[in-house]
């Protein structure tokens, strides 16, 4: 350094820090390219009785443990009733009495009510209830298999696919047909 020269400690220290976020940088950029390779999908489990299901993450707005429902007369027996989320009146969905799988909770409105999960796709918000939620999950998307064809009809075109997670059999469920609205068919 000539004489001339001379650099304070801000900026040494301001282009040492420059450096580790350049070095942070890149290793990130490189750790995004080395898991970019594959393709994963996240998955929010859940158990209606004894079998074990999932939504896709991307589905999921949040989930509800204590809220209260409304009841509206001459719905579906799937329709719970709504409920109000920050000003926005939602339907619950008991997905078991939809996809027609026994579940353990029996929807009691008098009662404490099972946890529920917000979903929503491109027509349709909703919240559906489960008997219990499990982890979020990301699965390689090409472990994903088709539905079983073992499932009944009525159950079949409420399952997206299937995957293995920790050795059980998860059915992933099919949100648009899932929040279809009452009365459309496609």
């Amino acid at each position: 350094m000539s004489p001339n020269e001379h650099v304070t400690l801000e900026e040494l220290r301001s282009s040492q820090a420059q450096e580790v976020l350049r070095r942070r940088a890149e290793s990130l950029a490189q750790a995004e390219q080395e898991t970019g390779a594959i393709a994963l999908a996240g998955l929010l489990l859940f158990r209606l009785g004894e079998e074990w299901y999932a939504v896709p993450i991307e589905g999921v707005r949040e989930i509800y443990n204590e809220y209260s429902v409304t009841r509206i007369p001459r719905v579906p027996d799937f329709i719970v009733g709504v409920i109000n989320v920050r000003g926005e009146i939602m339907s619950v969905t008991d997905i078991a009495t939809l996809m027609r799988v026994p579940s353990r909770t029996e929807v009691d409105l008098t009662g404490e009510l099972p946890p529920a999960i917000i979903v929503a796709s491109e027509n349709c918000s909703s919240a559906i209830v489960v008997d219990e939620i499990g982890d979020i999950v990301d699965v390689p998307r090409d472990s994903i298999e088709p539905p079983l064809s073992t499932l009944d009809k009525s159950q079949s075109e409420y399952i997206a696919g299937s995957v293995y997670v920790d050795e059980r059999l998860i059915g992933i469920v099919n949100l648009e047909k899932a929040l279809e609205p009452v009365g459309e068919t496609n």
